[in-house]
């Protein structure tokens, strides 16, 4: 009987070469495809001093810093910020009694725990107009902080830059409306010679951290920021970038019921579409966009989606709240 032996070995020289052909071929196509995968990524965002101010700077958010740095545009840091910030607006609106939005020119000074208010003599305030005279007359409130506006109407009146809104909910304190939340939202253009082009965008939550009935102002309690660049690369002068923004901010849909006062401008109708209870289009400004570039927009003047369409392209970040959702 023959008995055959294993006799043990290793590759040859051609197989090992062979091995190492395609090993080499292997790992150069894989380089190859993360390389081109890292390219496709969105860069990380670089940081600007942004020259906000003492003044901003306090009031914003409690520090008396001059400059704050931002991430430009995309920021993806501050992307989860807003995410965050996102969750905490709806937890907010879905338990609120009232929600109002005020739009502004400047900063707002005024972010109250409680505002006065009697049901037996005081009117109802069922607008955000209606809102904002309350806190005029009972509240002190300066007439010049909140803008008496409504919606874009192409009557030549300029969109506020930044809003306030106002959460409400339910109160335990006779003869006062309790402030449950305060969101400001505010975009600051830079254009000087010695400043940082851009416009910075922020949203901020300011809530009561005491829950006590005597009136005092809100903390700011975190929010997001970012820096926008010009949508045009390196620009000589700020004319060329003069229609980047970010408004309206938001859009007041009312009682349908409401056409039958036929208010002037006319262009305010068409915005009277609520069926029963008004409700509003908020918009936030998304640090995951590269800038606020102006958005073509060739919707007919009677479509209330003229005075709005353009946000779709700008932001990811759109609330429809309702002014009353626990009624």
């Amino acid at each position: 009987m023959i008995r055959r032996v294993h006799q043990p070995g290793g590759f040859t020289s051609v197989e090992l070469l062979l091995v190492l052909a395609l090993s080499a071929m292997i790992l150069g196509g894989a380089v190859v495809s993360y390389g081109t995968l890292m390219r496709s990524q969105p860069s990380v965002s670089s940081m600007v001093a942004v020259p906000l101010g003492i003044i901003r700077s306090q009031n914003f958010y409690g520090t008396s810093s001059s400059t704050v740095d931002v991430g430009m545009a995309p920021q993806y840091g501050a992307l989860s910020l807003a995410e965050e910030l996102r969750e905490q607006f709806l937890t907010d609106t879905l338990s609120a009694t009232a929600v109002y939005c005020l739009p502004r020119d400047g900063m707002n000074t005024w972010r109250p725990s409680v505002i006065p208010y009697n049901s037996s003599t005081d009117d109802e305030l069922d607008t955000p107009q209606k809102f904002r005279a309350h806190i005029i007359a009972r509240a002190g409130v300066s007439i010049s902080l909140y803008r008496d506006y409504r919606n874009p109407l192409n009557d030549g009146t300029a969109v506020p830059q930044n809003a306030s809104i106002f959460v409400l909910g339910y109160s335990k304190y006779s003869g006062y409306l309790k402030v449950n939340a305060i969101y400001d939202i505010d975009l600051i253009r830079f254009t000087g010679t010695t400043e940082p082009n851009g416009i910075h965008a922020s949203v901020k939550r300011y809530a009561d951290a005491t829950l006590s009935i005597t009136p005092s102002s809100l903390t700011y309690m975190g929010g997001y920021d970012v820096f926008f660049p010009p949508s045009i690369p390196s620009p000589t002068n700020s004319s060329q970038w003069s229609t980047d923004g970010f408004t309206p901010l938001f859009i007041t849909f009312e009682r349908a019921s409401r056409l039958a006062l036929r208010e002037s401008p006319a262009t305010i109708d068409r915005f009277k579409r609520a069926s029963e209870r008004p409700f509003y289009f908020i918009w936030w400004p998304d640090p995951a966009a590269r800038h606020l570039g102006q958005i073509a927009n060739t919707l007919s003047s009677t479509d209330p989606r003229q005075a709005y369409n353009q946000m779709a392209g700008r932001s990811a970040f759109m609330f429809t709240v309702p002014m009353f959702p626990a009624l």
